[in-house]
Formats: C-alpha cells, structure tokens, sequence
C-alpha cells in the first residue's frame, strides 16, 4: 500500500513539475496580449491586465490584477507614456519586465531593456481638438490630458516591424528564463517572423491602390500604420465620448471634412455611433471603424489577425 502511494505522489509531482515549466505571461494590453501569444503558442499562457473596455490610459488595478502579477514570470507593458498608472506598480514587481518604449520606469533588475521609437514631424495647435495634416507624412500631435504622447508614439503595435522587435526581445526574456524551451521558442518567433512578415507585404499591395485616398480618425492612434502603409490621413479629432459637441465643434469638423475631400471618416468602438452620425449628415462621405484595442479579435487570429482586420476596415471604408 505505501509503494503505491509513494509511487502516485512521485506521479502527481512530476505532473506539477512539467506544468510548471507553462510560461505565464501577463501583457498589459489585447493587441500586445495577442503578440505574445501568438509567439509563445502552446508553451505558455498570455493574459491581459487591462480588460476590454478599460482606458489603459486610466485603469486602477483591482486585487485580482495584483494576484495576477504576483504570479506571473513575466510582465510585458507599453511604458509610462500609455499606460502611466502601472509606473510605481512595475518598479515593484517581483518578476520580469518588458517595457516597450522609453519612459520613467526602468526594468526592476536593471537589465536592459529594448526601447521601440517612431519620430514623427508634428504640427501642434494647443487650443483645437482638430487637427490637420498638411500631407500625409506629417502627423499632428494633440493636447488632451489622456492622448498627449509627447514627442514619441506608444501605439507600437500599428507597426509591424517594431512588434517583431518587441517579440525578439520577449523570445530573450523567455530562454533567460527557460533554456530547456529555447529550441521550441525559436521556432515559434521564426514562424511569427515570418507570419507577419507576409501578412505586412499582402497588406501593403491590399492598400496601394488607395494611398492616396484621404480619410480622417477619431484618435491619433494610427499614426504608425498609416505611415508603415504611406496611407494619406488627413487628420484626426477628438471628443470627450461623455459630452455631445456643440454645434460650432461639428460645424468645424464638417467643414475640415467637406475642405479636404476626404473619403471616409473613421470612427472607434469607444466613441458612440451617434457622434458621427450627426458630424457626418448630409455630407457625402463614407463610414468605418477602427479599434486600436482588438477588442473583437479573438485570441487564435492573433497578432495578425488584428492587422488584417484593419487593413480590410479601412480598404473597405476607402473604396
């Protein structure tokens, strides 16, 4: 009787041991959550910190967010410059951390991390919520407490070349940590490489014939895809979702619209349909959608999945 139970312990500690080797990863956003997963695959587990919904501008961690990260090998964020609230929360975690963009908080051991930037030619105008692009290779640069980014933009994942990047660095962190998996994670980032790799090129010929078709969005979010794809925005606006704008705000934007001859405007799950409903009647202009979060993509389109769905959004709205 004691050897068989001896040998079911044996059995049942061996079973935690190999599923303790699952890498567990906590991404503080969908669209880095749907990297990751996409490279570490069946090897480990992703998890996003800041629900769908949720500002990651403005998100107050909850005690299971806490648990969350007490319990992870691995913490991957954009940096101070999105998600701002995490700073002090990063600087005492207890396992590693990614930080994608250079910001106040620094990786807790002092290894060095990887910094992904994009400069940009801004125009500023401190006292609109409208802003113009004069072509489509300058981007404006707004004022509103929750979307100033300052000089660098932290929507890395509009840029496919930086998140292979930032998936080499994870692939890093991940063999540091787990050298038995080192054969199997470079497989995994060589086969997202290359994924992403052809869906960028497919991508790239899908918008061509519509480069120069001018468009306008409701959040400087986009400016990364529109300049890896030489796409022609020709602004972006912003209203506070809570407060109806008022008639010389829609007066304005119309006006910018009708002025530019942009072909469609693009709205966000965030703002209500009602809001471009009445920016945009009786003018003549298409309709679209586009949501930085990949709030409705699914885990197993992954990374490029996401990609995909804004590139036939915005093919779609441009036709």
């Amino acid at each position: 009787m004691n050897k068989i139970i001896f040998s079911l312990l044996c059995l049942s500690l061996s079973f935690n041991s190999f599923a303790a080797e699952k890498v567990q990863i906590v991404a503080s956003i969908k669209p880095i959550q749907l990297m990751a997963q996409q490279l570490v695959g069946d090897l480990g587990e992703v998890e996003v910190l800041i629900p769908e919904g949720a500002s990651p501008h403005h998100y107050n961690l909850k005690p299971s967010d806490m648990r969350k990260l007490a319990q992870t090998d691995l913490v991957v964020w954009i940096g101070p410059a999105m998600e701002q609230f995490l700073t002090k929360t990063m600087r005492r975690q207890k396992s590693a951390v990614i930080q994608l963009i250079e910001g106040e908080a620094e990786h807790h051991d002092d290894r060095e991390t990887e910094h992904h930037e994009h400069e940009q030619a801004h125009k500023h105008d401190d006292h609109k919520d409208v802003h113009h692009e004069e072509d489509h290779h300058d981007h404006a640069e707004h004022h509103d407490d929750e979307h100033d980014h300052g000089d660098s933009d932290p929507h890395i994942w509009m840029d496919p070349v930086l998140m292979i990047s930032a998936a080499d660095h994870i692939r890093d962190e991940l063999v540091e940590q787990f050298p038995n998996l080192k054969s199997e994670l470079d497989s995994n980032f060589a086969e997202f490489k290359q994924k992403v790799t052809d869906v960028d090129q497919s991508i790239k010929s899908q918008l061509a014939p519509h480069k120069d078709k001018g468009f306008i969005v409701f959040h400087d979010a986009f400016s990364l895809f529109v300049g890896h794809y030489d796409l022609n925005q020709l602004a972006y606006f912003t209203f506070d979702p809570s407060h109806a704008p008022g008639a010389k705000k829609v007066a304005e934007v119309q006006s910018l619209i009708t002025s530019k001859d942009a072909v469609c405007v693009f709205s966000e799950p965030q703002f209500e349909a009602k809001i471009v409903k009445r920016i945009t009647a009786g003018l003549d202009i298409n309709k679209g959608q586009l949501d930085p979060l990949a709030i409705d993509i699914e885990p197993e389109q992954g990374y490029t999945g996401f990609l995909m769905g804004l590139a036939d959004n915005i093919e779609n709205c441009l036709k």
